[in-house]
């Protein structure tokens, strides 16, 4: 099978490799969309933290596909059917999974596409137990943005989802933000702010469910927010959201800065009486919220998708996925597409 892999840092490239045989409680898979984000520029360049990846591997945590074949012992599951699957391969057994926190598992970190081959291929393998059905009335294309939406879901599930007629903002105009900006509008806010700094994705805002925007660099003396989303992936971003949050308001951090310096002051939390909740990777009861919403046709990503490469061009696709003249909302390879 074609397969992209990345060797190591700056070395990859598609290659020819054996197709992958699903073990006892395994599904192989062929993806029909895969979407390519921020973190999969990081482990091409070498810039994800080492204990997050494991060379070489295949790229690839957001996707949907295809069931092929079924290893022994799988039930419930049959080939042909169109699926997801959650990336973090939790064990299943510590405290934080017994609290149904799977994506915090206290294990050593395992998640498809960083550790474990990802979808960037002609098939892929992945345990059954982490697969959801998705309803073969809706696309599956589109289904590979589930993965990123159900990260903003997994916040929403932490601190409640909120009241129909809160005042809800999002600081960040990038597909997270765009995700969270679509699936808040399902709340039924009296308001929904987005926050931006592209023009053009600050209008997309518009089309997709919020009810007004500003410039990040105009935020100030906009406040009075129930819930504030930050997904910014920076200290400037987290440090915005904490300011348009009311007292005792709730801030929800989905991005990773990766400065590793304090950038937030403390006083602005304690004085507002805020209540900051952090997020990572996305949760099994996330997944399965989201992927309710898209069988129902109530949750519908595809507005975001704006490029589409075949497997031969995922160096283009990334490429295009960097420039920030691009006008790349969210980029999907789909290596199935012939």
């Amino acid at each position: 099978m074609r397969a992209y892999v990345v060797e190591s840092p700056g070395r990859h490239g598609l290659a020819e490799l054996p197709e992958p045989v699903p073990g006892p409680g395994e599904l192989l898979v062929a993806p029909a969309a895969v979407g390519v984000c921020g973190s999969d520029l990081e482990l091409v360049d070498g810039r994800r933290p080492a204990e997050y990846v494991r060379y070489p591997v295949i790229p690839g945590h957001e996707w949907a596909g295809h069931v092929v074949a079924c290893g022994p012992g799988v039930v419930g599951i049959e080939p042909g059917m169109p699926i997801v699957a959650e990336g973090v391969r939790a064990c299943g057994r510590c405290a934080r999974c017994a609290e149904g926190r799977n994506n915090l598992c206290s294990a050593e970190y395992a998640e498809t596409g960083f550790t474990h081959p990802g979808a960037l291929a002609d098939r892929l393998v992945v345990p059954a137990h982490l697969a959801h059905p998705l309803s073969t009335q809706r696309p599956v294309a589109t289904a590979a943005l589930i993965e990123p939406a159900a990260c903003v879901a997994t916040g929403l599930l932490e601190v409640g989802i909120p009241r129909a007629g809160s005042r809800v903002a999002v600081v960040g105009d990038g597909p997270l933000g765009l995700l969270a900006v679509s699936l808040l509008r399902l709340t039924s806010p009296r308001e929904l702010l987005l926050v931006g700094s592209r023009p053009q994705r600050i209008e997309h805002a518009t089309r997709i469910g919020a009810t007004a925007t500003v410039r990040r660099d105009q935020v100030e003396g906009t406040g009075g927010y129930d819930i504030v989303v930050d997904c910014t992936n920076s200290a400037a971003g987290a440090a915005a959201a904490l300011g348009l949050a009311r007292r005792a308001g709730t801030v929800v951090l989905l991005g990773i800065s990766g400065t590793g310096t304090p950038a937030v002051d403390p006083d602005v939390i304690s004085l507002g009486n805020l209540r900051v909740q952090g997020i990572f990777a996305a949760s099994r009861a996330a997944w399965r919220w989201l992927v309710e919403l898209y069988g129902a046709g109530l949750f519908d990503p595809s507005p975001l998708i704006t490029h589409r490469f075949e497997l031969g061009r995922v160096d283009e696709a990334f490429a295009v996925l960097a420039d920030r003249n691009a006008g790349a909302l969210k980029v999907l390879v789909e290596p199935n597409s012939a």
